[in-house]
């Protein structure tokens, strides 16, 4: 910990602290740009910024240089101004030269000084994940050894040389770190699409507005839009988003004027959606070079953010095909009739319930309203099929799954082709719920895997491939049984391994969250309320079970198959 004179007045506040946090902390350091995986907190808990006030101190006078070095690494919890404690312990050349927010390293264990000679010294340490200069989280497991050089300025060592970017304990890193969604447009405007960044509570609202300005990132580029004309910046008089009694006053540069009235109007939600998860905001103002952008209300034409469904489970049970409540099934008119006589194995329900795709002895088939049933893909081995918002129908066979055809309404076949691992099977395809992104669980000859990656489409809309994989996990030993969209944000898969089904949900650009075992398990179907609406179904007993905030319960329905809804 930072050395301190013996009678210094804030020993005794601080001691605690220190004593706990210091060695959780580490120092800086540059990130590498790629990383797959992200997985976990909840993003309607207020996961980040604990009520502990991190409060550390500036360099102590004729503090050595492994002294320095600590007091520098257990600055990282302060962003105040701009780490400006940290920059304490920086030589006056190099001071203005560091970077601290190029990146996070989150680390775990111990770390190691080392003197390499009389000016110089390394700092070891192992990392569970990075956080780049954007906000983006990906897992990696890394050894790292930065070096820091020292030079005397005024009889006091300081720091003259050091990576960019900052190191914290994975608990530290919780505390002062949160997880925000910004939102960007897909294609048809109709639903926006959530990147999740990681950023101090301190500074979140103006690095969430600099990331929408900047665009999606490259794991969604062809899949979600941004509304603000190219170029557009925070205003040089307003290089940081003010906030007075929780309106936060967000001001662009000249670039804005170019938007029309309409995509003012998908600027201002893209916004007031992304900086909702700040707890101090209560509301957006929007100008432009200080001029204040006049607002209509886009009304029932606004975009979906969250697209919730029947939070009653659709199901195929003793022959009949519906919403299961009260024990009964209630059927859905022109639709459950056609279904069951398919006898259907899985099936996925449209929003707007006027078609159903079903997994049939034949086949996949789409069951529409006023329509006869259609044989839309014949191949062997089909898996469940998935529907997107524009009415595309997704089917491949389990053992050809770079075979994907996207069937549109009228038939025409689409072909994917995502160049998986070499003797996988494919095992899940599903679409989010706003049409832009994908996950897929794959059996493959080292274990289950599990991607997300966006769907990229021409100018009609037509899917025409996927894009690099924003998640690509192994997920150890076992069987890949079933997968799921948990929410806008999180997937949910189902493995089971030794006699017992597991459930594992990742946040796309967080972490992973590991819920209680249950016994063997052969679907796993999202709802409402994230974790609290997910639905299990037993492999042996066929019965419904759901999540009690701790554990699995039993619903005691037993049903053949839950289907999902869009």
């Amino acid at each position: 910990m930072p050395e301190r004179p013996a009678t210094s007045p804030r020993r005794g506040v601080l001691a605690a602290i220190v004593a706990t946090t210091i060695l959780a902390l580490t120092a800086c350091v540059g990130i590498p740009s790629s990383g797959p995986v992200n997985v976990g907190l909840s993003l309607s808990e207020d996961s980040g910024g604990s009520n502990i006030a991190f409060n550390p101190e500036g360099p102590q006078s004729g503090a050595t240089q492994q002294g320095i070095l600590r007091g520098f690494v257990a600055s990282f919890t302060s962003t105040t101004g701009g780490y400006a404690v940290s920059k304490q312990f920086l030589s006056q050349s190099f001071a203005g030269k560091w970077d601290p927010r190029q990146s996070v390293q989150v680390r775990s264990g111990v770390p190691q000084i080392g003197q390499v000679d009389g000016s110089t010294l390394t700092y070891s340490f192992d990392t569970v994940a990075t956080v780049d200069g954007t906000g983006s989280y990906s897992q990696n497991s890394q050894s790292f050894t930065l070096t820091f050089s020292f030079v005397k300025e005024d009889g006091q060592w300081r720091i003259s040389a050091a990576p960019d970017g900052i190191v914290l304990a994975d608990q530290t890193f919780e505390r002062i770190f949160r997880q925000y969604p910004v939102y960007f447009f897909a294609p048809d405007n109709r639903y926006l699409v959530p990147d999740v960044r990681w950023y101090p509570s301190g500074t979140a609202s103006t690095r969430i507005v600099t990331a929408l300005l900047a665009g999606p990132p490259d794991w969604l580029k062809g899949a979600a839009f941004s509304r603000f004309p190219d170029g557009t910046k925070l205003s040089d008089a307003s290089s940081v988003v003010t906030l007075i009694e929780g309106v936060a006053a967000v001001d662009l540069s000249k670039e804005a004027l170019a938007a029309s009235a309409r995509d003012r109007q998908y600027m201002y939600l893209q916004l007031t959606e992304s900086l909702r998860a700040v707890s101090s905001i209560s509301k957006v103002s929007l100008s432009i070079q200080g001029t204040a952008v006049q607002l209509d209300d886009l009304g029932s034409a606004a975009p979906q953010v969250d697209m919730s469904v029947d939070s009653q489970a659709l199901a195929l049970r003793r022959g009949e095909f519906g919403f299961y409540a009260n024990a009964s099934v209630a059927g859905i008119a022109g639709i459950s009739s056609k279904v069951v006589a398919l006898q259907p194995k899985d099936a996925t329900l449209s929003s707007d319930r006027q078609s159903v795709a079903v997994l049939g002895s034949g086949g996949v088939s789409l069951v529409s309203r006023g329509a006869a049933p259609a044989l839309i893909d014949a191949r062997p081995d089909l898996i469940a099929p998935s529907l997107d918002e524009d009415g595309y129908i997704w089917s491949v066979p389990a053992n050809m799954p770079n075979a994907i055809i996207v069937f549109d309404a009228s038939g025409t076949r689409h072909t994917i082709s995502p160049k998986l691992q070499d003797g996988s099977q494919i095992v899940t395809l599903q679409v989010s719920r706003e049409g832009a992104r994908v996950l897929l669980l794959l059996s493959t000859p080292t274990g289950p895997r599990l991607m997300v990656a966006a769907i990229l489409r021409n100018e009609k809309l037509d899917p025409t491939g996927i894009g690099p994989a924003v998640v690509d996990v192994s997920l150890g030993n076992g069987d890949a049984v079933d997968a799921t969209w948990v929410d806008q944000w999180t997937v949910g898969t189902l493995i089971t391994t030794a006699g017992q089904s597991k459930v594992e949900l990742f946040a796309i650009g967080g972490q992973k969250t590991t819920l209680s075992s249950l016994l063997p398990s052969r679907q796993i179907v999202g709802g409402n309320k994230g974790r609290d609406g997910l639905r299990v179904l037993g492999r042996d007993d066929s019965a419904i079970y759901t999540w009690g905030g701790s554990s699995w319960q039993s619903s005691q329905v037993v049903v053949d198959f839950i289907a999902t809804q869009r």
